[in-house]
């Protein structure tokens, strides 16, 4: 049916559409940005301080990663309790109006624990919903807490023993491996797109991880500690890239408070999980050490550096994303190679200076952004269909034939 002037309603009826702003990708947005890269920056400093202190740890007189891994997990599980004394007080201040309507105790004064116990109460509830609507129960405590306590042993347990066999920076260059197993973890199980260039970043990245492992100064051929070393380590690299993955799959993306809890609360359940493994390592003679010669000082430094950096780490795979956080292994490479080269004075050949060019090529051509690779591909393509177009009709065959 057409509409005239006759048919036409006497009051116009105005429709403003709001148009939906497209979406900046994080890389555009310079205030985010600046914001991931300072997560980034302090998440690389402190993964290396942690590796190279793990590293002084060992001495003739101390020999114990799993004793150390216990220690500092002990340490990690006071994340939540250090994150409620720096966010009370602020709390407090904050809503000073909306708690002077509780009720005041019979001398007529405010009660202060009462209020401090409303502001942890809200707190502990924001953060137990990190384990869903029902919160922290046992049923959902268990499906969260015991398959990550299980993967933190298993990675950082590891990467602690391969320090025992060879040196920080070769280490480093090997666990980047956790990136290449993130990448085909989210192929297989994710169903990602599937992108020929990263495959290809897949595969220079995996030539310099093997390049490194078998370089023994200027020659190939790996010793035996540097056999073992690769194995503890790529073991480790396996468990972080399913920590990483399970990470942002099931917790999606939490916040600073919710990740405290569940830092805290996986470390507790991992100290249940070691605490039998270090005391049978201790008695066994596999691992040796005592409470008069260990490095009390340098161990409870690099726990506090490593609760740190886990933090920072998981709120970089929360609000930016896990690819980006794996962007700090390259940074690792390059700055532990300079400490133990320039300040160790620890001598290294050709190849392993290869090797880890190598993985850091792999790592930056894994990091570029999907959209940038997928636009290089197609324009590519167009650019050959004219060509296969001419060559069609010159055969004087049909496209669906080819």
């Amino acid at each position: 049916m057409l509409l005239n002037e006759t048919n036409l309603p006497s009051s116009a009826i105005t429709i403003e559409i709001a148009e939906e702003k497209p979406k900046v990708p994080f890389w555009r947005n310079w205030k985010f940005l600046a914001l991931a890269v300072a997560i980034l920056a302090y998440n690389m400093l402190s993964a290396v301080a942690d590796a190279q202190f793990s590293k002084l740890v060992n001495s003739p007189t101390f020999s114990g990663p799993f004793f150390l891994l216990w220690y500092i997990t002990a340490i990690r599980a006071f994340t939540f309790p250090v994150y409620l004394l720096i966010r009370t007080p602020r709390d407090l201040n904050g809503r000073r109006r909306d708690l002077e309507s509780i009720k005041t105790s019979a001398a007529g004064t405010s009660s202060t624990w009462v209020k401090l116990s409303v502001i942890i109460r809200d707190i502990y509830r924001e953060a137990q919903s990190v384990f869903g609507p029902a919160g922290l129960t046992w049923k959902s405590g268990t499906l969260y807490l015991v398959p990550f306590a299980v993967l933190w042993n298993i990675t950082n347990g590891f990467f602690y023993v391969a320090l025992t066999f060879a040196e920080v920076s070769e280490c480093v260059v090997i666990s980047s491996s956790s990136t290449i197993f993130v990448y085909i973890i989210c192929w297989i199980f994710l169903k990602e797109k599937f992108l020929l260039f990263k495959l290809c970043g897949v595969v220079i990245c995996t030539a310099g991880v093997v390049l490194t492992v078998c370089s023994s100064g200027v020659t190939i051929g790996a010793s035996n500690s540097s056999l073992i070393a690769a194995a503890f380590v790529l073991l480790s690299s396996l468990s972080l890239a399913v920590q990483t993955v399970g990470f942002k799959r099931y917790l999606g993306s939490p916040n600073i408070c919710q990740i405290a809890l569940f830092q805290s609360l996986a470390c507790i359940a991992s100290l249940a999980l070691i605490s039998p493994v270090f005391v049978a390592l201790k008695f066994t003679g596999i691992e040796f050490w005592d409470m008069d010669t260990a490095p009390f000082g340098l161990m409870s430094l690099t726990g506090v550096i490593s609760s740190t950096s886990a933090l920072s780490y998981y709120v970089g795979i929360s609000f930016v994303s896990p690819i980006f956080m794996s962007l700090s292994k390259p940074l690792q490479i390059m700055t532990n190679n300079g400490i133990d080269i320039g300040v160790k004075g620890i001598p290294f050949g050709i190849y392993h200076g290869i090797g880890a060019g190598l993985v850091i090529l792999g790592f930056l051509m894994l990091l570029l952004p999907n959209a940038l690779v997928s636009l290089e591909i197609r324009t590519f393509v167009i650019k050959l269909r004219p060509v296969r177009r001419k060559v069609s009709v010159e055969q004087g065959t049909s496209l669906e034939e080819l």
